[in-house]
């Protein structure tokens, strides 16, 4: 069974780099969408306050998630 992103990137929250960062920093923000495909997470990360490097390491998640089998 293929997980959601933000199932995937909590699983994440134990990691010592930004992907771990990223996902505490979401986990419990009640805005953060709960599915969707990469343009969902794109308008959620494209938000005026998101800094680059939030944008990066967002980035960098997606890829990781995206290339897990399905």
């Amino acid at each position: 069974m293929t997980s959601t992103f933000p199932d995937w990137l909590f699983e994440q929250s134990d990691r010592d780099d930004v992907v771990g960062e990223l996902a505490r920093s979401v986990r419990n923000d009640e805005l953060f969408p709960e599915h969707g495909d990469k343009a969902i997470f794109d308008g959620y990360f494209s938000a005026d306050n998101t800094v680059a490097e939030t944008r990066a390491a967002f980035e960098r998640a997606w890829d990781e998630f995206d290339g897990l089998p399905g």
